[in-house]
């Protein structure tokens, strides 16, 4: 079915309601004027022969032919009007237009029939005696009560024929003069309407083959204006997206070019699909062009290409360490997980390669970092695998892309502080004796640690304030003691709504000295206190994820207090904030 132009159904939709209009009104008014032009005909006549009929009552004679025929042919206006006197037998006495004599019996004409009745007949005809239409109206002259005579006047029907059908061609020349009118009315109102949409879908043709600039100009009424508009916003944002998505294909490129981490990824039939530089040099690839080759060609390692296998074979995420002869060994660590497209189905596989021959050189202190590491590590990974495995894949938009570099990022600058923290606490749980400790006022130590949280809580709008400012020495690390306050002050501001305000107390008490961080923020039921400096142990797991912390700090903060003989305590209840106190001898 063809579909017709939009100019082509607005011009004569227009047109046709036009011809309607006239035609309906055409048939209304024809209508109208022959009920107008029947009852002013009849009302004429009424009145004609009303007088007529005075005429004569003053006309004793009526046995004077010539006489009666000379008024009769007065009173009928020189021949424009027919009258006829009827005697009450049906008799005409006498005739405006023709010798009476002549004339038939009238009395069984349905008009003279009403006039006999005592009633005003009316009739149209035709009329044998002048041979044409004429309109009857016969009254009745009564005496006595008794019907003398019937007046009867007639008038040519062909007059009032006439007369309707000049009305009805000028009504006609009017309706084709409006239909006209309509149709160049319409042809010009189908062309503004018309033009701007012809012209918007020639630049949404332009928009789709990447030409963005001309911007479209706006025209027409405020409904097509509204539309340029949002196709202009929707060029710009276009042109801007994909500039970015360019932008970001090249940062990504060059990450992964830069990434230490080798990555690979095959599709379903094995054949290379990405390698990075890093994945070449522990393969020793010297080959440029691999891509779409199968990986057997280029890897030839049995346990690789097992691990690839399983992959495919599996559906799963798996883990394994294999170790990677060359120049020198290398121990690596390959985790790989499913390729899959946007409805799920798998694709293929993607591995990235981690380098730990240094890790598993490492002592068991070190071993067992990376086994606590690991759990908590496994989230932020697991999420940031399958963003990189969509972005791989190529079928999101650039806002998507955007969310998922956001996410990438974040989960990375996760990862990063669970690790620093975690060297941090290793450190203190192992080689504690070497830091250095003296006696030294505490109260700069404190300013300084509230000074460089102070940009964080201005962020969210939260005062930060030192109570209690007694100048109180102590023997300390003050690097160690700075970190402690440093994340009690952290915590309090991100667990401290908007507007708030978190104090910061120094003081003694029974031969020892506090230092507590004090906020109004959720707070922590009692039945949590006692593991909340265990590393790793968050209340809500969350909530604490989102605010990018790691698990670990409570944790330092204890190692830090022992380190130091003290020992921190907590008093918090939900909704009413929390305070945490470094207790340390004087």
């Amino acid at each position: 079915m063809k579909i017709k132009k939009l100019f082509t159904q607005i011009f004569f939709a227009y047109v046709l309601l036009a011809i309607f209009s006239i035609v309906m009104l055409a048939v209304y008014e024809q209508n109208v004027q022959g009920n107008f032009y029947r009852r002013e005909i009849k009302a004429d006549l009424t009145a004609r022969a009303r007088l007529i009929a005075q005429a004569l009552r003053y006309q004793k004679n009526w046995q004077n032919k010539a006489a009666l025929d000379s008024l009769l042919h007065v009173l009928s206006h020189n021949g424009k009007v027919r009258v006829t006197l009827i005697r009450y037998d049906g008799k005409v006495l006498s005739d405006s237009h023709k010798d009476a004599n002549l004339m038939d019996n009238h009395a069984d004409r349905p008009e003279v029939k009403q006039a006999f009745a005592g009633k005003t007949g009316y009739a149209m005809r035709h009329s044998h005696t002048l041979n044409t239409e004429l309109v009857y109206l016969a009254l009745p002259l009564k005496s006595a009560r008794r019907v003398q005579a019937v007046v009867r006047v007639a008038f040519p029907y062909a007059n009032y024929r006439n007369a309707l059908k000049n009305l009805q061609w000028h009504f006609f020349l009017g309706g084709l003069i409006v239909i006209l009118l309509t149709a160049l009315l319409s042809y010009l109102i189908s062309r503004r309407i018309s033009r701007p949409l012809e012209t918007i879908r020639q630049g949404a043709q332009r928009f789709a083959q990447g030409n963005f600039t001309p911007y479209l100009r706006e025209q027409g009424t405020e409904e097509i204006r509204a539309v340029v508009r949002a196709l202009n916003s929707m060029a710009r944002e276009l042109d801007y997206r994909i500039r970015t998505i360019s932008l970001q294909r090249n940062e990504q490129e060059a990450m992964f070019s830069s990434m230490k981490e080798g990555i690979l990824a095959v599709d379903s039939q094995e054949r290379i699909l990405r390698i990075n530089q890093a994945a070449r040099k522990f393969f020793h690839i010297q080959e440029e062009d691999v891509i779409k080759r199968p990986v057997y060609e280029i890897i030839r390692h049995n346990e690789v290409l097992d691990f690839i296998r399983r992959i495919l074979r599996t559906a799963g995420h798996l883990e394994k360490e294999i170790t990677v002869m060359g120049t020198k060994e290398r121990i690596l660590l390959f985790n790989g997980a499913p390729l899959r497209d946007a409805r799920g189905k798998i694709i293929g596989s993607l591995i990235v390669m981690y380098n730990i021959t240094r890790i598993k050189r490492l002592d068991k202190m070190r071993q067992e970092f990376v086994a606590n590491v690991s759990h908590e590590l496994k989230t932020p990974i697991t999420s940031l695998k399958g963003y990189v495995e969509t972005l791989r894949e190529g079928d999101v938009d650039a806002e998507t892309q955007m969310r998922f570099l956001e996410v990438i990022a974040h989960q990375t600058e996760r990862m990063n502080a669970i690790i620093d923290d975690l060297l941090q606490l290793s450190r203190l749980e192992h080689g504690g004796k070497k830091f250095e400790r003296k006696t030294q006022p505490l109260l700069p130590v404190v300013r300084e640690a509230v000074q460089s949280c102070k940009k964080q809580a201005e962020k969210k709008d939260i005062v930060l304030r030192i109570v209690q400012q007694e100048d109180i020495a102590a023997n300390v690390n003050a690097q160690l003691l700075r970190q402690a306050i440093l994340n009690l002050l952290d915590n309090a501001i991100k667990y401290s709504p908007a507007g708030k305000t978190v104090r910061v107390f120094l003081r003694r008490n029974a031969g020892q000295v506090e230092i507590g961080v004090q906020d109004e923020g959720i707070g922590i039921e009692k039945k949590y206190h006692a593991r909340l400096f265990e590393r790793f142990y968050r209340v809500d797991k969350a909530r604490s994820r989102e605010m990018g912390g790691t698990g670990l700090g409570l944790s330092i903060v204890k190692h830090i207090v022992l380190l130091h003989g003290g020992r921190v305590t907590v008093e918090s209840e939900p909704d009413q904030g929390s305070t945490f106190t470094i207790i340390l001898p004087e």
